[in-house]
């Protein structure tokens, strides 16, 4: 067995640098990915989703007292953003009713679901549901 040829990459190296290729191609194509609606999309703070009318994204939580019940709310806070136009979306269990919230964007109303979709179920923490909002029958 010689000694290596310095002229030539060795495995390791190509190996390495090879995973890493692949490591910052999938976390550009997770940028990417445009999310349907009405489907389980996981969240968290600072992570943009991209939805086929507008992205959305998580920008955290904050407590909100109130007089008539001393726990208060919780609320958990996006910002939708298409073109030029940003709009703030908050939702909230608020006295337990837990139901959709609805915002306007890009001239379509959508549905913004945590903790329990109507059409799909109890969803996880980090799970939100977008939907198109469709007018009562």
């Amino acid at each position: 067995m010689g000694k290596p040829d310095p002229t030539k990459p060795r495995r390791s190296v190509l190996l390495a640098a090879g995973a890493l290729g692949v490591a910052i191609g999938a976390r550009a194509l997770a940028a990417d990915v445009v999310h349907a609606y009405g489907t389980k999309v996981s969240f968290g703070k600072g992570k943009p989703l991209r939805f086929p009318d507008f992205a959305l994204e998580y920008t955290g939580e904050r407590r909100v007292q109130s007089n008539a019940f001393p726990r208060g709310f919780l609320y958990h806070d996006f910002v939708a953003a298409a073109a030029s136009e940003r709009v703030g979306v908050s939702w909230s269990a608020g006295t337990g009713d837990i139901g959709p919230t609805v915002f306007k964007i890009a001239g379509k109303e959508f549905r913004l679901e945590l903790a329990r979709s109507d059409a799909l179920g109890r969803l996880k923490p980090d799970e939100v549901v977008v939907s198109l909002a469709r007018p009562a029958p």
